[in-house]
């Protein structure tokens, strides 16, 4: 299940979740395979541009938004930058290989399995 992150600004609450709705908007919207799209986004490469386009696709609990009101939750909650840690826990949600964590503890239970005497 991809869970929601919930981002409150003053007495708004805002719903971000990288629903599969959210990654086939995404997918049409910049003629890109969600894989490509995410090392887009990880590598900084499409800027400021390309944080909107995926905050648009992931408001609204994943039902999306305008370009502009996306927009205008960055603003408030202090740019693109600021908003990242809220995206990455969406995406996290989304994509559990995302998380260093949980994929650094299936490494190491996979290496213990795998342990020779």
């Amino acid at each position: 299940m991809i869970s929601t992150v919930t981002v409150k600004l003053g007495k708004k609450t805002h719903k971000l979740k990288v629903s599969i709705r959210a990654q086939v908007r995404l997918e049409k919207d910049l003629g890109k395979e969600m894989g490509d799209i995410l090392e887009q986004l990880f590598r900084g490469e499409g800027g400021v541009s390309l944080v909107v386009q995926v905050w648009a696709a992931c408001l609204n609990d994943g039902a999306g938004v305008e370009l502009e009101e996306a927009m205008d939750v960055l603003d408030a909650i202090g740019g693109a930058n600021a908003g990242s840690s809220y995206m990455t826990e969406a995406l996290q949600s989304a994509f559990p290989f995302l998380n260093p964590d949980e994929t650094a503890a299936e490494d190491e239970a996979e290496e213990a399995g795998n342990a020779t005497v």
